[in-house]
Order: structure tokens, then C-alpha cells, then sequence
């Protein structure tokens, strides 16, 4: 069994023996974000399979889904609301929570007894679509109270098919959740996902089919469980938060902890989650990605803007900062630049009043430009590019070639933003070559880079790097204590403000008061994931008085995660009253079938019995062996909702 993750840094690949689990090999190369598959291609390849056809399973876990969203990348979605009260979600300010400006209000839309509310515009969503047509790349349609009655979004279905090929996307198919809002949101964002997803799985599976493997391939959920890859195709947003979820399922399968809290340190975040009772925390309330709220139940992850490649600032008073800008160490830059490492190890040649910080700081181009130059308004913006097509740049040296006296007026976040040119500079990274934790690329100019640093802001060396690790440590503890107090009480702030707040966290990490002793202290083991977890996680275990544990192959334990999933299928029917007439029944909805009984009882009764066929047959058809159903009945206001888990380990070479 083959397990990759495509991490926001690394691409991390493992070989586990199937059924004894054990790893037998790992590889770890970086991520290629403008194409995925290479740095796919790259972890299969330091697998060094001996025999491709022994291989019967390849799990992948991915940031696709989870970075397309955040960064604004995925295809453009135009938005049909059926039945939205227009006037109630602008007084609300709710349409700044659809991830697309190209939406409209359709009449339509059912009650909350799955009853018209008034019939469907056919005629004006024709319209709409034969005047937007040109300006987006798919559709989603969400209509009011759609999970209780399907046939509004089905109908605008079957008419929009006879006039458009764009693709098309349903609520209802993505989410049961009353939540109107969430549903179109998620409806909206698998539509932009779906050509993206659908495109990295053909290359993905060209990469293996070049390999010699030929084996089913699956995706890894939100959830951390497994889907086969033509669902994933259908239902992209499923996989949001997969990477740390996968790096949960990681870390309890390589501890074997029943309860821990999972702290994965990559390059770019740190993720946290929770296992207990051996089950990864889900939130049942939709995942979340920025300020963007969906319906997808996910993992309960609570991600930091900090990692080992986390850029290292200066404020003016000379305090140390990290993240949560992620930037190339210097260390990489000077290995795969050879101009770059001279110049940073002649640093110490130059007069020192003549050292800047803007020496310590690389500008160059993360990939050709040939075909975006020309489309840059803004004249500096080419020739800034233009500059960097020589190579990577100080930005001491950018300033004085454009004639400028301060980076502001470059101007160029959305240069960066858009992943056009990158940045280097010192990071703990570069940190960890100083101190031989970590070697493998240019170890002198992260010596040299340190020692300037150090002299510019007239600094010790151990003292800084002292610095670094006290800022990492307080930063993970502080999100540690809000996400566990979140537990039991989220109407928690999402930070320890306040002066008493701030007051008992600083003294809970240096001890400064000759008075009192403040501790704090988690209940659970550190589950500590990543290549830098022993060195940044040592001293936050020691301040939450906590045991770390550092599993074999932590360091790529997401792609352990990544194959050691279940396949996992949840059927879901809701049953909501109705009275007409002085006379009461009960409907069952489920995957877009109503029937209608006289009485709640029965009502149940059925609906547990066709959800519980129904997702065992999914699971069995998404390849799980002897999938095990549990299921479950809520009460959701004057409704129920019967859920139907099936869980299997999933089958091999089906």
C-alpha cells in the first residue's frame, strides 16, 4: 500500500506492508504548488519500488481543495437561490459569505413542511444563465429547504441542462444541514472545485499508471476517512482539511494512544487536533477555511500560520516575531542558487554600517513568467519582473535598481499574493542548520545569515535563537489552551486576551511572579508530527507538564494517515411532520425519495432501515470490506434526523 501527502511544503510518500501495517520505506521531496503531480512524482520515486504490481492500494491526501479556496484559485461558480429571502440576507450582511460575486435570487424555494412556497422561475433562471453564461466556468444551485423537499433544484437542473454543457452542482447532494447559507456556500465551492480536482486526478493517475502501478486509487476525506477517486471528482470539497486530517489518523495509528492531542509542525502551519477514545474530533457543525464556512463535516482541526519555513521579523524595538507568512529559508535559496549563497557568505566582507536588513531578504520568481509579464497593469510591477528574470535579488539590491527607498513602494503584495515571485529569508529552518538538527541544504549561508542578524539587531546567537523557540513555544501554547477550552465551551474568545489573560500565560511559561505559581496542564499526551516536532514541541510539552511522544516516522506520518484511513459512507434521511387539513402525517426524505407515514413511529422505523441499506451498499460499492453500520437518531426541532455510518478497512485491487 502506497500513502502520499501533498503538504503546503512537503510532498511526503510511505510504503506500508499490508496486513502487519508496517512501514517499509518513506520518501519526502517539496511540494510543486503550480503542479501537484511532480512532487507526487517525486515521492514514488524515492519509494525506490522494487516490483510496481505488489502495490494494491494508493491513498493520497491533499491542501488542493483546502489552498484553492483560501487562495482565490478555484474555477468561477455563478450561484442560483431559489427561494432566499433576498431582503433578510442583505439587512444580515449574508451575502459576503458566498465565495462568488456572480449569484442571483430566483422565486421558489419550499417551507419547512417541504411544502412550494411559490412555484419555480424557470423562465428567469434561463435567462440568467444565457446572460452570465460567458462569465463563469460551472454552476451550483441551493434552494430554501432543499434537504426537505429536492424537486425545485431538480427542475432548475433539467432546464438549465437544455441550454448550457457548464457543470452543475446541488445542494441537497452535498448537505442535509437546515442551514440554507452553509449549503449554497458548499454548493459554490465544490463547483469550483470540480474541474481542479478532476484535472490533479488524471494526473495523478498518469503518474502511476508511468510507475507501473496499477492499483485503486482513493482520496482522503475531510474526516479522515477514504473515498474512491471518482467520488472525489464529484464531491471535491469533501476534501477540505484532509492533510490534517490524515496527519491525525498518522499520528494515533503510529502511537497507538487511545487519547493525545496531535500536534503536526510542517512548513507552513502547525495543525492541532484531538484523538479520543482512538477516533479523530469532527466538527459536526461544517468545516471552515478562512473566513469561508461550509456544510463539510471535517476534522476539528485548529490550524497556526507557523512553521519551520515560518518567515522570522524584527519590530522596531528589536522583539523577535514568527509567521505567519511562509517564505523560502535562506539556506534552500543558497543550495539551489549558487550566486545567492556567494553573495549571502560575503556578507560579512562588507563594511558593517553598511549591513541592512533588506540584505537578509531574496525576491525572485517562483515560475516563468513569459505569458503573464504583459498582462501586469501596474509598469514598475514589469519591471520588477522583468529584474528578477535575471535571478534571485536582495531586496537591498531590488531598491536600488527600481529607485526606490523602502519596499512599500514596490508595492508588490499582489505579485506575491498570487504566487507570481517569491520571498527568502531567515527562518527556524535555517535555525535548525545552525544547530546541525537539520542538513540538508546550504549550512553556511544559515550561519552567516544568523551572524548578521544577530549583529544587526545586536543580539547574542543563542540568545536569538532562545528567542525564536520562546516565541514558537508561546504561540503553540496559547492556541493549545483555546482549542481545548473550545471543547467544552465555545463561546470562548479565540484569544487569551485581556490583561489578567495575557498575565497568566506569560507566568505560565517563564514563572516571573516571586508569589505565585502558575501552571498549566494538559490531561493528554503530545503526540508531536513532523520533521521539527522533537526540537519545537520539547519545550511546549514541558510548559503543559505533558508527556511528547515522537512516533517512528513522524516525520511523515500524514502519508501514514493517508493509507491507514477507512472507507467511510454516511447516509442521512430527515423526518419532519406535516398537517393539512387538521390531519397529520409524517414524511421521510432521503437522497431525494419522500414517503409519507401516518405515524412518527413508523416513520423512524423505515427511515433506519433504508439508511442503513443504503450505506452499506455505498460502502461495499466504494470498495470497503464487511463495512459495519451504526446507526443514529437525533432530534432536530420538530424534526429527526437518522444517520447511518458503514465503516470497513478498504479492499484491495478490487
Amino acid at each position: 500500500m502506497v500513502g502520499i501527502d501533498t503538504g503546503g511544503t512537503y510532498t511526503d510518500g510511505v510504503l506500508l506492508e499490508y496486513p502487519s501495517r508496517r512501514v517499509l520505506a518513506s520518501s519526502k521531496s517539496l511540494t510543486t504548488r503550480d503542479d501537484l503531480t511532480q512532487g507526487i512524482t517525486s515521492a514514488l520515486e524515492g519509494l525506490n519500488l522494487d516490483d510496481p504490481s505488489k502495490i494494491k492500494l494508493v491513498c493520497i491526501s491533499s491542501t488542493l481543495a483546502t489552498n484553492s479556496i483560501a487562495e482565490g484559485k478555484g474555477r468561477r461558480v455563478g450561484l442560483i437561490l431559489i427561494g432566499y429571502d433576498k431582503e433578510l440576507i442583505i439587512s444580515y450582511n449574508l451575502e459576503s459569505k458566498f465565495p462568488t460575486p456572480f449569484f442571483e435570487y430566483f422565486r421558489g424555494g419550499h417551507t419547512v413542511q417541504g411544502e412550494e412556497k411559490e412555484p419555480l422561475d424557470h423562465e428567469s433562471i434561463r435567462a440568467w444563465i444565457k446572460n452570465n453564461e460567458s462569465h463563469v466556468d460551472a454552476l451550483a444551485i441551493s434552494s430554501y429547504f432543499s434537504p426537505l423537499n429536492t424537486t425545485h433544484e431538480e427542475h432548475a437542473f433539467e432546464a438549465i441542462r437544455e441550454i448550457t454543457s457548464l457543470p452543475v452542482v446541488l445542494g441537497h447532494q452535498l448537505s442535509t444541514k437546515i442551514d440554507s447559507i452553509k449549503r449554497a456556500t458548499t454548493a459554490c465551492l465544490n463547483a469550483s472545485l470540480v474541474a481542479i480536482m478532476q484535472e490533479f486526478i488524471q494526473a495523478v493517475r498518469a503518474s502511476l499508471k508511468a510507475h507501473g502501478i496499477n492499483a485503486p486509487l482513493m482520496i482522503v476525506k475531510g474526516d479522515g476517512s477514504l473515498m474512491p477517486y471518482p467520488v472525489a471528482v464529484q464531491k471535491p470539497v469533501e476534501t477540505i482539511l484532509s492533510g490534517p486530517a490524515a496527519s491525525a489518523i498518522g499520528g494515533r495509528f503510529l502511537s497507538e494512544y487511545p487519547d493525545a492531542l496531535i500536534i503536526d509542525i510542517g512548513g507552513t502551519t502547525t495543525d492541532i487536533a484531538v484523538i479520543e477514545n482512538s477516533q479523530i474530533s469532527i466538527a459536526e457543525e461544517g468545516a471552515r477555511v478562512g473566513e469561508i464556512e461550509t456544510a463539510v463535516k471535517a476534522a476539528r482541526i485548529r490550524t497556526i500560520g507557523l512553521g519551520g519555513d515560518s518567515r522570522i521579523s524584527f519590530s522596531p524595538d528589536g522583539r523577535v516575531t514568527v509567521g505567519p507568512a511562509r517564505v523560502v529559508p535562506l539556506s534552500y535559496l543558497a543550495a539551489k542558487f549558487q550566486r545567492a549563497e556567494m553573495e549571502i557568505v560575503r556578507l560579512t566582507q562588507k563594511p558593517l554600517l553598511d549591513w541592512r536588513q533588506t540584505d537578509l531578504e531574496y525576491w525572485f520568481l517562483h515560475k516563468n513568467t513569459t505569458g503573464e509579464k504583459t498582462t501586469l497593469s501596474v509598469t514598475h510591477h514589469r519591471d520588477l519582473v522583468e529584474l528578477l528574470s535575471q535571478g534571485p535579488l536582495t531586496l537591498t539590491r531590488i531598491l536600488e535598481k527600481m529607485g526606490f527607498y523602502h519596499p512599500l513602494q514596490l508595492n508588490a503584495e499582489s505579485l506575491i499574493r498570487q504566487g507570481l515571485i517569491e520571498q527568502s529569508t531567515l527562518t527556524p529552518t535555517d535555525l535548525l542548520h545552525v544547530n546541525g538538527q537539520f542538513m540538508a541544504w546550504s549550512t553556511e549561508a544559515a550561519k552567516t545569515a544568523l551572524e548578521v542578524a544577530c549583529t544587526i539587531f545586536e543580539k547574542k546567537k543563542e540568545r536569538f535563537i532562545e528567542e525564536v523557540l520562546d516565541f514558537m513555544t508561546a504561540t503553540i501554547v496559547e492556541e493549545v489552551v483555546v482549542f481545548l477550552g473550545h471543547r467544552r465551551t465555545r463561546t470562548l474568545p479565540e484569544k487569551m486576551d485581556g490583561q489578567w489573560g495575557k498575565w497568566f500565560l506569560e507566568h505560565a511559561l517563564i514563572g516571573k511572579s516571586p508569589y505565585l505559581d502558575v501552571t498549566i496542564g494538559s490531561r493528554i499526551p503530545i503526540i508531536g508530527i513532523g520533521a521539527p516536532a522533537g526540537v519545537f514541541l520539547k519545550k511546549v510539552a514541558e510548559v503543559l507538564h505533558t508527556p511528547l511522544f515522537l512516533p517512528p516516522y513522524a516525520h511523515v506520518a500524514n502519508a501514514v494517515g493517508a493509507v491507514a484511513g477507512s472507507v467511510m459512507v454516511v447516509k442521512e434521511a430527515l423526518i419532519y411532520r406535516h398537517e393539512a387539513e387538521k390531519v397529520q402525517s409524517f414524511f421521510v426524505q432521503t437522497d431525494g425519495e419522500r414517503s409519507e407515514f401516518q405515524d412518527n413511529e413508523s416513520a423512524v422505523t423505515y427511515a433506519k432501515e433504508v439508511v442503513e441499506n443504503k450505506a452499506r451498499d455505498a460502502a461495499l460499492e466504494s470498495g470497503a470490506i464487511d463495512p459495519q453500520v451504526i446507526v443514529d437518531v437525533s432530534r432536530e426541532g420538530g424534526a429527526f434526523r437518522v444517520v447511518a455510518k458503514a465503516l470497513g478497512n478498504p479492499r484491495l485491487s478490487w
